[in-house]
C-alpha cells in the first residue's frame, strides 16, 4: 500500500522561527565569552570595552543586567570574608605566655595541682584530675571553677594554637554514660574544650585529643596517681592564629555613560558589574 506523501509547507507557517532562538543563544554565548575575558583583564583601560560589550549584547535581547551578577578574577570571591587564616610562629610570645602563665597558677603548681613543661615547640599546662573531674565522671565540679578564673583571661586574649588532650587512669570504667575509657577520656576533653570556648577563646584555636589510658603519667600508684592520669593537658602550640581582616571597602570606579550600569573595583583585584548601588 502506497504512503500518503505530506503536504507541502505552506510561506505562512514561519518555519524559519529556530532562526530566531539560535540567534538568541548565540548572542547569550557572546555575552558570556566577554565576562570570560573580563576575569583575565588587570589594566583599568580594558574595563571599560567590556562593560560596553555586555551592554551592547544584553541590548539587543532586549534585557537588563542582572543585579546579582559578577565578574571575580581569579576564582576569589567578590566579598571574601572567611578567608583561611595563616599561621605564624612566634617563641618568644609563648615563652612570655609561659611566664604569666606561671604567675596565675603558682598556688596549684606549688601544690603539685597543676605542672607547667616549655618545650621547643609548644608549652603544655598539666591539670590533675582532682582539679576537675571525679573518679569516672566528665562533668566538671566545683573546683574548676577557680581554675577556669584565672586561665581565661589570659588564653582569651591570646592568639596561640590550643590542643586539649583528655587522659583517664587504668581503672575500667563501669556505668551506663561511657563504654570505655578512651570515651570518658575524649569527653573530659570536650568539655574543656567548651569551657575555653565559652569563656572567650576563639573556637578556631582549639583541637581536641584524646587517648585513654594509654598514655599515663609517671606515678601510678594509689589515689594521687590515678588523679594524675585523669588529667587533662592544655598544650599551647607556638604557632598564632591570625584573625581575618575585615574586607576592604569597595571602591566605585568612575562613571560613565553605559545605560546605567554601575561597575565596582573589588579588594581581590577583580570588578562586580551590576545595576544596582553597593555601599561600601
Amino acid at each position: 500500500m502506497k504512503r500518503r506523501s505530506l503536504l507541502p509547507a505552506r510561506h505562512d507557517q514561519h518555519t524559519e522561527r529556530w532562526l530566531v532562538s539560535y540567534a538568541d543563544y548565540m548572542t547569550l554565548a557572546f555575552a558570556l565569552f566577554v565576562m570570560l575575558y573580563a576575569v583575565h583583564a588587570s589594566r583599568s583601560e580594558l574595563r571599560q570595552p567590556v562593560v560596553d560589550g555586555v551592554q551592547q549584547a544584553l541590548g539587543q535581547l532586549g534585557m537588563r543586567p542582572d543585579k546579582q551578577g559578577a565578574l571575580e578574577r581569579q576564582g576569589q570571591p567578590a566579598l571574601p570574608v572567611s578567608a583561611q587564616p595563616a599561621a605564624t610562629s612566634s617563641a618568644n610570645s609563648l615563652h612570655e605566655f609561659s611566664l604569666g602563665l606561671g604567675e596565675r597558677l603558682a598556688p596549684l603548681v606549688e601544690r603539685r595541682l597543676a605542672s607547667i613543661e616549655q618545650g621547643e615547640n609548644e608549652l603544655v599546662l598539666t591539670l590533675d584530675g582532682r582539679l576537675l573531674f571525679a573518679e569516672g565522671s566528665a562533668l566538671l565540679g566545683a573546683n574548676s571553677e577557680p581554675v577556669f578564673a584565672a586561665l581565661l583571661p589570659l588564653l582569651a586574649r591570646d592568639n596561640h594554637f590550643l590542643r586539649v588532650r583528655g587522659f583517664a587512669d587504668n581503672v575500667a570504667v563501669s556505668n551506663e554514660l561511657y563504654v570505655s575509657d578512651w570515651q570518658l577520656s575524649a569527653e573530659r576533653a570536650r568539655v574543656v574544650l567548651e569551657r575555653l570556648a565559652g569563656g572567650g577563646v576563639a573556637p578556631q584555636r582549639l583541637r581536641l585529643e584524646a587517648y585513654g589510658q594509654y598514655r599515663p603519667a609517671e606515678r601510678d600508684r594509689g589515689e594521687a596517681g590515678r588523679s594524675l592520669n585523669r588529667r587533662v593537658e592544655i598544650a599551647v602550640s607556638s604557632r598564632c592564629w591570625q584573625p581575618p581582616e575585615r574586607p576592604a571597602p569597595v571602591r566605585t570606579l568612575p562613571p560613565d555613560d553605559n545605560g546605567g550600569l554601575q561597575v565596582y573595583e573589588l579588594p581581590g583585584g577583580g570588578i562586580r558589574i551590576t545595576n544596582d548601588r553597593m555601599t561600601p
